[in-house]
């Protein structure tokens, strides 16, 4: 049976477009992963996004607020890295890519 066989065209183009939308999102979300596996290489901690930075995560557990913190729940714990960040806490390095932070040659 044709979905599409009572929608509008707009209907349908809103509907292609979401779906772009939300392919496009994990497709980006891939490609960080996959940045900072590269990034990480063959270190055991591990290396996290956020904001389109990077950073290495320093130790595999630490204390944050008074909690034990593995470095693995980083991964998916996007209000603690903030919470990190914005505390200025040590245990994440900003990583910067060799292009960026070698001079340019003239």
């Amino acid at each position: 049976m044709d979905t599409n066989a009572n929608r509008t065209p707009e209907e349908i183009i809103e509907a292609l477009n979401k779906q772009i939308a939300e392919q496009n999102e994990i497709i980006s979300g891939q490609a960080d992963a996959l940045k900072a596996a590269e990034t990480q290489g063959s270190s055991s901690l591990p290396v996290i996004t956020h904001e389109k930075k990077q950073y290495q995560v320093l130790a595999k557990q630490f204390i944050f607020e008074s909690k034990l913190v593995k470095a693995e729940d980083l991964k998916t714990n996007k209000d603690l890295v903030k919470a990190l960040l914005k505390a200025e806490a040590g245990i994440l390095q900003l990583v910067v890519e060799k292009e960026a932070a070698e001079p340019a040659a003239n």
